[in-house]
């Protein structure tokens, strides 16, 4: 079973008996863990003998971060740095304006303390850690801030973990209930301030998601003995719960990054190698590029305006998704969003106490979506306080309705345009994959401003997060700072520290129960010209590398900067960190049975009701997915219901069931 907890729904999806089964029940943001436990019980009971294992996906940590919901947390440094989380970057979002805010950092300038020690830019003890003054600082720290968890990121410990080994064994002896978290654990890597910002982010989650990872674990262990708790992570694979501190820091945007998993695997069998994915939810839609198959990882990302330098899934987020409130602003302006309606009141339809219009009461408006058929008919609607609520906004019903449809699709194709025109992509060469509750609604109306000509909807689009975890792999990255030049000796040099590498991943992978027979590793490198600030990601070959050595590493770099920038230099290159890739591939099927299509015996159920499209009452066919058989037609307009989506298929366009099950939505005729 996975299950996928968002800002309005929580998610599971399952397979029983050969055949898919989901539910969707109300998240509960004061405890995610009581929606997920809520759902459990409301699809199997309270015998959960038949689940084998769990996999979970959320956005419970990236919303504590943006809300500022999490602990009390304190920060251990080196004497001299304690400003690091203050002073941050010199970056800013208009480099025009005279006055720059900078994020207000987790943890305040009155809970970091500085401890007498120093680590040269070796890794070699200049000065040693003074265990008496940290004593003394932390217990004055406690008494003064009470903090609940402690983040310790000392200089260069990167390099050496040896002082931050040692604070850790020092306060556990005195603090044992305290969490203590390791920046040489979450992110060894160099940036100080980039380092300092993840362990914090880590040690301010852990205390909440450690509660919440916890109250889920109890239930399953009580419930469920014989199942495995897994753990989605930001960068795309999931791990298994290994009681893990910065649990909380990994699962950053899990919950999307599950669902571009899902899109790359759907993808595979459709047959798209170029694919921009839609997930449009109840708050927020993410966005994603997936290249000749691969989805994008970026070395650092940000929550709020603080980085964190774990890898992640590349996914652009706009605040428009279901809830997405309509009001007009001081000068008469409609806007629509960022504002949700969240899971609790809900739209005005819902019938919950919401009196501000949302995105899914212009819907309702229009009549592309029917009260009694809201998933799956578990939930009616209420048509009299949608068109209540939109008539506050000054027009007709109708009118705000299309225009609120209008204004959220244009922040749509921002965001589209975020990740393909503005990063060299035209998008008319990639398919659009809509999913989550909103975005098969909304993912062909997008393509049509964007003359994207090929829109997807994939199986269980409602729950297709929740689908990714159970096709995605078991997958860790590492990631170590080695500065060096690309030399002669560079090449033996990076073989080793690949070596060294691979051995902890097989270890950890061991513990986790896994046997390393089935790991599966790849090597990448990231590299500058020396002098540079940043660097490039260039995936290496080891065998190619024993074999050319330092012309195979200056030849790859240079390719890689040709292709990114164009422009190659005679400049001596530099190698920063190494990274590697273990994982075990997921079983494909699972895949094959997630997306088992219909069979050809079923008659398709379709009515004819009036919408309004554009101001005119239309004719429009509303179609009951499950009944399609595979390579059936339907000519727009028409709308596919199904229990967890509603699909939108606008005139002019039409839509064939793949076998897959998957619609595959193409215009008529192309301009």
């Amino acid at each position: 079973m996975a299950v996928e907890v968002g800002g309005t729904f929580t998610d599971l999806i399952w397979i029983e008996e050969g055949k898919v089964k989901s539910q969707k029940v109300p998240s509960t943001p004061e405890d995610a863990s009581e929606g997920v436990i809520s759902g459990l019980q409301v699809a199997l009971g309270e015998d959960l003998s038949k689940m084998s294992e769990l996999c979970h996906g959320s956005t419970v940590a990236t919303n504590a971060i943006i809300e500022r919901r999490g602990c009390r947390a304190a920060l251990v440094t080196t004497r001299g740095f304690r400003d690091v989380l203050e002073l941050q970057r010199q970056l800013r979002a208009n480099v025009y304006a005279i006055a720059c805010e900078k994020p207000q950092p987790l943890i305040p300038l009155n809970r970091s303390i500085e401890v007498p020690e120093r680590l040269d830019a070796h890794g070699e003890v200049v000065e040693s850690l003074d265990e008496a003054s940290l004593i003394d600082a932390v217990e004055a720290l406690i008494e003064r801030e009470s903090p609940e968890a402690i983040a310790v990121c000392l200089l260069h410990s990167y390099l050496n973990p040896r002082h931050e080994d040692r604070v850790r064994v020092l306060l556990a002896e005195r603090f044992p209930d305290l969490p203590v978290i390791l920046s040489s654990d979450v992110l060894p890597t160099f940036r100080e301030y980039e380092r300092a910002s993840t362990t914090a982010m880590a040690a301010y989650l852990a205390p909440l998601v450690g509660r919440y990872i916890g109250r889920l674990e109890r239930h399953m262990a009580e419930h469920a003995p014989q199942s495995d708790l897994f753990l989605m992570q930001s960068s795309g694979g999931v791990l298994p719960v290994g009681g893990s501190l910065d649990c909380g820091v990994h699962m950053l945007n899990s919950g999307p990054a599950a669902g571009v998993i899902g899109a790359v695997r759907v993808a595979e069998v459709v047959g798209d190698t170029d694919v921009i994915t839609l997930d449009i939810g109840g708050t927020s839609s993410d966005i994603a590029l997936i290249r000749n198959g691969t989805a994008g990882v970026t070395a650092e990302t940000d929550v709020n305006g603080l980085p964190v330098g774990l890898p992640s899934t590349d996914i652009a987020n706009i605040g428009a998704g279901g809830g997405s409130l309509g009001y007009v602003d001081r000068g008469g302006m409609l806007k629509v969003g960022p504002r949700s309606a969240g899971a609790r009141p809900g739209p005005a339809s819902y019938g919950h106490g919401g009196t501000d219009p949302a995105i899914t009461d212009a819907l309702v408006e229009l009549g592309w979506i029917r009260p009694h058929r809201f998933l799956g008919g578990k939930m009616t609607l209420h048509p009299d306080r949608a068109s209540e609520a939109l008539a506050t906004l000054g027009s007709s019903a109708s009118e705000s309705a299309q225009a609120m449809i209008d204004i959220a699709i244009a922040h749509i194709g921002q965001g589209i345009r975020l990740v393909s025109v503005q990063r060299g992509h035209d998008a008319k060469n990639f398919a659009l994959y809509g999913y989550g509750g909103m975005g098969p609604m909304m993912s062909a109306l997008a393509a049509e401003e964007l003359k994207i000509g090929r829109v997807v909807i994939p199986p269980h689009p409602g729950l297709f997060s929740a689908l990714g975890l159970l096709v995605s792999d078991l997958k860790r990255i590492y990631r170590e700072t080695h500065l060096m030049k690309v030399d002669e000796h560079a090449a033996e040099r990076v073989a080793a520290s690949f070596v060294r590498m691979r051995e902890r991943a097989v270890e950890e992978f061991t513990r986790l129960g896994r046997h390393h027979d089935e790991l599966v590793f790849d090597h990448a490198l990231e590299m500058r010209y020396l002098g540079q600030g940043f660097e490039l990601l260039t995936e290496i070959d080891l065998e190619t590398l024993a074999a050319q050595g330092q012309a195979y590493l200056e030849r790859l770099f240079r390719e890689t900067h040709m292709a990114r920038y164009g422009s190659v230099s005679r400049d001596p290159v530099e190698i920063v960190t190494l990274r590697l890739v273990a994982q075990i591939p997921a079983d494909g099927d699972t895949l094959q049975e997630l997306t088992r299509g219909p069979s050809g015996d079923v008659s398709p159920e379709i009515e004819e009701f009036a919408v309004t499209f554009r101001g005119v009452r239309t004719p429009c066919q509303f179609a009951w997915r499950a009944s399609l058989p595979k390579g059936h037609v339907l000519h727009g307009p028409a709308i596919v219901e199904e229990p967890t989506a509603t699909t939108l298929v606008p005139p002019a366009w039409r839509a064939t069931v793949h076998e897959t099950g998957s619609l595959i939505l193409e215009k008529e005729t192309q301009a």
